[in-house]
């Protein structure tokens, strides 16, 4: 049945197992290696209460990060951990200030660098001094890109009144995969082989960025983030900032369609206001999809503590996570996936992309301004009176629990504490002021592929999930018959009565056979059904039947506003081996959308190559078009 998940909110009672021993003392065992060296400075901090488990902060990230360790962590019941671990250290790497106190990231390649264009263009991230509206030939080359989303194409606008714009950017080793197997051209990609996966050691990133240019606002004075805790800066001086020449918009009178001129851009300073890391592990071709945003390190996380009773620093500042009045919140209905009848306001502050009081059924909704509604002032690029509100719809990022993982707020409790401690930081680093979200993988990647009828997988805990479809089937899957890591040479399963903290990883664990035994009352239990009510103890990622590790409702607020919830349940909903469309969604969920890719192909788990093809049909037609608008 449907159910509205409420719960009281008391202080847990934490169950000390071994199950973070990977963490802090398994380096001899292969699979448990922990992606740093050991390090007997590993910072953590103990707070108010335990944690469940403690994800350490490395002293050697900071202050100059090195590369993250490949390795191959081990999957549930054992640690999450490492995978957190991965997202927030590429996120350090890619933050870290250059001599200008530009981020690293401003030199990463992007689409411009990757890829091999039939419309050659300038460098990216440069400009001439003025924009030249319909000019006949390009000043320069936007360094961020597109201001739609990817589900819809929606804008997103905050509440100065200003569209986010959005960057992707890769490592070298991901520019080197797509060189060496010649993926640079549209005619490369569609000859791909379909089979071909991603190596280990791939990074790509997805930015957002807010402008915070002075000359974008009236009389030149950029109002302050918000007010929504005390302690928040009355200016953008605690963001990661650059100069950036960003695509000019332009409203196109005939359609309405706000449409990007990347190739005369204009110069503004821009503000991160969130980032994807994205990256791949020995074993994990699928990504591992972690999401960082800015907080307020002066503030008590509210989530952390309202649903786990820890004080954690670092609260969310771009949007509030859905607590509700009076400290109460229940997950969506399946009936109602975007809250379209929760008329109680998300919160009663102010947020950088919130305005107080503002009612759940009027946030994050789509569709709120059609094209010919959006009131664009291109002096400006802004949006005068008009914004888009948002919340975060699952506080934990977790379809069947509020609470945050304990894994995430212990590692973000101890990054708190690692920058308090470090010495030598750069005085241009901002990267203390922003923490993690979460992240989702594959838990299982045996399933990673094209699936059993070669027209792609989506990777879900729903009614297409192998283990929901064959529940007692892939025994030597995962927690199929064995769970945890043996620690000697007894080979003793987590779940046997003889396990121990000395002989496994995680004592008293279960597997899917354990739980497929009926119950003394002769019932059985329904994978199928656990992840379609949503069921607090045994659905979510923590099931030994799900095949997806970490938070099942991952987005970024920022990015992913109105793909919350409904059909988009977690990146891989779009991110999967399925074909692609233009709106950059699976073509299963836009049957009418053009397809980009229409072939399932195992690449297709990253948005590079459709976005790169869907860039090359747009330039192909603004240039097709040209003649007969008279440029």
């Amino acid at each position: 049945m449907n159910r509205k998940t409420t719960r009281a909110f008391e202080p847990p009672v934490f169950v000390f197992w071994a199950r973070f021993a990977c963490a802090v003392g398994l380096a001899a065992i292969a699979s448990c290696s922990d992606p740093m060296p050991p390090d007997a400075t590993r910072v953590t901090k103990k707070i108010e209460l335990d944690f469940e488990e403690n994800c350490p902060a490395d002293s050697t990230w900071l202050p100059n990060t090195p590369p993250l360790r490949m390795f191959v962590p081990p999957p549930h019941p054992d640690t999450e951990c490492p995978f957190y671990r991965g997202a927030y250290q590429n996120f350090l790497i890619a933050a870290q200030p250059l001599a200008n106190g530009d981020p690293a990231l401003v030199q990463y390649p992007t689409l411009d660098d990757a890829f091999v264009s039939a419309t050659p263009h300038f460098t990216r991230n440069t400009g001439g001094l003025t924009h030249v509206p319909g000019g006949p030939a390009g000043t320069g080359r936007a360094w961020l890109g597109a201001i739609r989303q990817a589900g819809e194409r929606q804008i997103l606008i905050d509440r100065d009144h200003h569209t986010l714009y959005y960057g992707l950017h890769m490592n070298q080793a991901f520019v080197d995969f797509i060189q060496a197997n010649n993926l640079e051209t549209v005619d490369g990609i569609m000859s791909v082989d379909k089979n071909l996966s991603f190596p280990a050691g791939l990074v790509e990133f997805k930015t957002a960025w807010k402008d915070v240019d002075p000359q974008d606002f009236p009389n030149g004075v950029v109002p302050p983030p918000g007010n929504a805790y005390p302690g928040d800066p009355g200016d953008y001086s605690n963001y990661i900032t650059t100069m950036a020449w960003i695509p000019h918009l332009h409203q196109d009178p005939n359609t309405m369609i706000v449409e990007e001129d990347p190739d005369n851009p204009v110069l503004r300073k821009m503000a991160l206001v969130a980032i994807h890391c994205v990256y791949t592990l020995p074993g994990h071709p699928e990504f591992v999809w972690g999401s960082v945003q800015h907080v307020n390190t002066q503030a008590i996380d509210p989530g952390v503590m309202t649903f786990a009773g820890v004080r954690v620093m670092g609260a969310p500042d771009s949007q509030p996570d859905g607590i509700g009045p009076g400290g109460m919140a229940a997950l969506p209905e399946d009936t109602d996936p975007q809250n379209g009848s929760v008329s109680a306001a998300a919160s009663s502050r102010d947020f950088l992309l919130y305005a107080h009081d503002t009612p759940e059924n009027v946030a994050d909704q789509q569709g709120v301004y059609t094209n010919a509604e959006l009131n664009f002032d291109e002096a400006t690029q802004s949006f005068p009176g008009q914004s888009t509100p948002v919340y975060r719809m699952f506080p934990g990022s977790k379809s069947n629990d509020l609470a945050p993982d304990g894994a995430v707020f212990s590692l973000n409790s101890n990054i708190g504490a690692l920058f308090d401690q470090a010495q030598g930081l750069d005085p241009h680093d901002k990267r203390m002021n922003y923490r993690l979200v979460a992240a989702v993988w594959l838990d299982k990647p045996a399933f990673f592929g094209l699936g059993q009828d070669g027209q792609g997988a989506s990777f879900q805990n729903d009614s297409s999930s192998p283990l929901v479809i064959d529940p007692g089937g892939y025994p030597g899957v995962s927690e199929g018959t064995f769970c945890g890591v043996p620690l000697d040479g007894t080979h003793t399963s987590g779940d046997s009565p003889n396990a121990s903290g000395a002989n496994n990883t995680v004592p008293g664990c279960e597997t899917r056979a354990d739980l497929l035994r009926p119950a003394p009352d002769g019932t059985v239990i329904n994978p199928g059904q656990l992840f379609q009510d949503h069921d607090p103890d045994l659905g979510g990622t923590d099931s030994p039947f799900s095949i997806l590790g970490g938070e099942d409702r991952l987005s970024s607020a920022a990015m992913e506003t109105f793909t919350q919830n409904g059909q988009f349940n977690n990146c891989f909903t779009c991110h999967n081996t399925k074909p692609i469309t233009a709106n950059g969604t699976s073509q299963d969920l836009a049957p009418n959308a053009a397809p980009l890719i229409p072939f399932a192909a195992n690449i297709n788990v990253s948005h590079l190559f459709s976005e790169f093809i869907l860039r090359e049909q747009e330039e192909a037609a603004a240039l097709a078009a040209a003649p007969a608008s008279g440029n």
